[in-house]
């Protein structure tokens, strides 16, 4: 197994494995401020640029979203253990045929300008030298800066068969 090319990709795989608007968002108090109101744009924000981070990388294999989402200290932990930079997600975008990515489960936790995403992804294609994957979990985490939303960091999980089949993946 080639592992730097396959970290390329699964860097990829992890900077793109996101959330899904269908998926349970996580809830705040709203506390009468307008406070509740911003965390709900919050939200919606960024389910929409999770939405495109998955589509442009993954699926059509355009790096252009994330490189201008991502901040440069970028970090993935890609399944196999693999950390990779920014550089590195970008240049395993080529690694994809994919045709449909599918996220679920997709909770977020606000904890001031930072917002830690988790869920579910299942992938209809493969990444070249991997081959198919079965589904992955994955969590990212997303700062505010200046007003706008920033990708800081992502990891992903392959789910172990026993725990789909008890339905824990």
């Amino acid at each position: 197994m080639n592992w730097p090319r396959t970290s390329r990709g699964l860097a990829l795989a992890a900077s793109i494995c996101l959330l899904s608007t269908s998926g349970a968002v996580g809830q705040e108090a709203q506390d009468g401020t307008g406070a509740g109101d911003q965390r709900s744009a919050d939200r919606s924000r960024l389910l929409a640029l999770n939405e495109e981070l998955v589509r442009s990388q993954i699926v059509q294999r355009d790096a252009s979203f994330f490189d201008r989402i991502a901040v440069d200290e970028f970090r993935v932990l890609a399944p196999g253990g693999l950390i990779e930079t920014r550089a590195e997600a970008i240049a395993g975008v080529t690694a994809w045929d994919v045709t449909d990515v599918q996220l679920s489960g997709t909770d977020i936790v606000f904890h001031g300008d930072v917002a830690i995403m988790t869920g579910r992804m299942d992938i209809d294609g493969t990444m070249q030298p991997v081959g198919r994957w079965g589904p992955l979990k994955y969590m990212s985490t997303w700062i505010k800066q200046d007003g706008e939303w920033r990708l800081a960091s992502r990891s992903l999980t392959p789910c172990l068969d026993k725990l789909i089949e008890i339905g824990r993946c």
